[in-house]
């Protein structure tokens, strides 16, 4: 399954803050360079997992998901992934289940709060009462050093 090139709307917000034409035709090109790594091993994780950040910092925030979401079928429990799926969900407008992802993270132990708090990408669902209570959950984690199941 191809990935290159983008196949969603590309975000005119996200693809202003790349900082120079250099910088957008290098992350054209790692796509490009993962493309080619995915025709021949499909299921190659880091190549999935490069292409969806960058199709993110180009603003193709739907290829992004779409990859995010074949990594979470690939690590269902891994918090990092899930968290960058709650990312990309969030980024499209799906915010019920971006918080439901967010969750799931901090039940697999993500407790990176700084993340949380300053990530761009969460900023839909941050004004949501319930991201609140996943970030007190996972400051509670990072505080105490207690794994979800004690808490």
């Amino acid at each position: 399954m191809p990935i290159f090139p983008p196949s969603g709307e590309q975000d005119q917000e996200r693809r202003r803050r790349i900082k120079s034409e250099e910088e957008h035709a290098y992350l054209l090109f790692c796509l490009e360079f993962c493309d080619h790594i995915l025709e021949r091993r499909p299921g190659h994780p880091e190549a999935m997992a490069v292409a969806a950040q960058h199709f993110t910092s180009l603003g193709y925030f739907a290829d992004g998901l779409a990859l995010d979401r074949r990594l979470a079928d690939i690590f269902p429990g891994d918090p990092g992934v899930i968290y960058n799926l709650s990312c990309s969900l969030a980024l499209t407008g799906n915010r019920e289940e971006a918080l439901h992802q967010l969750d799931r993270a901090v039940d697999n132990g993500y407790h990176d709060c700084g993340n949380m708090l300053n990530d761009p990408d969460l900023a839909a669902i941050r004004p949501d009462p319930r991201f609140l209570e996943i970030f007190m959950r996972a400051a509670l984690q990072a505080e105490t050093g207690q794994t979800p199941e004690t808490i």
